[in-house]
């Protein structure tokens, strides 16, 4: 992650819109941070980085950033985030794996289809 580039490392800033049960709706800062490792597992320091680096993506504050990998997490990387998340403090952090990208995908057939993807 370079800090120096125009986008400060992150690769999608997004709003996603949450819906409760009685018909509120609101949104919140989310960021996406793409790791394309397929070699090597996101090892802990990597989550962290993202983390931190997290707080100078604002303003608006990032409610939320999902870590999304060709391949998998590290068991240590998985424990920081959950340590992270439990102390209740911005960003919440997602964790996404290849398996979870390939059941994403497989809930949006037209959406893999319209980008080659199977």
């Amino acid at each position: 992650m370079q800090t120096r580039a125009p986008d400060r490392g992150r690769d999608l800033s997004m709003d996603r819109v949450l819906r409760d049960g009685s018909g509120g709706v609101r949104t919140e800062r989310v960021i996406v941070q793409a790791k394309h490792w397929r070699n090597r597992s996101v090892n802990a320091a990597a989550v962290s980085e993202t983390a931190t680096a997290g707080k100078l993506w604002g303003p608006p504050l990032v409610r939320g950033i999902v870590i999304a990998t060709s391949g998998r997490f590290t068991a240590d990387a998985v424990s920081w985030a959950e340590r992270h998340n439990s102390e209740g403090t911005a960003p919440y952090i997602e964790l996404w794996p290849d398996s979870r990208l390939e059941t994403l995908l497989a809930q949006r057939p037209h959406m893999a289809a319209a980008h080659g993807l199977k």
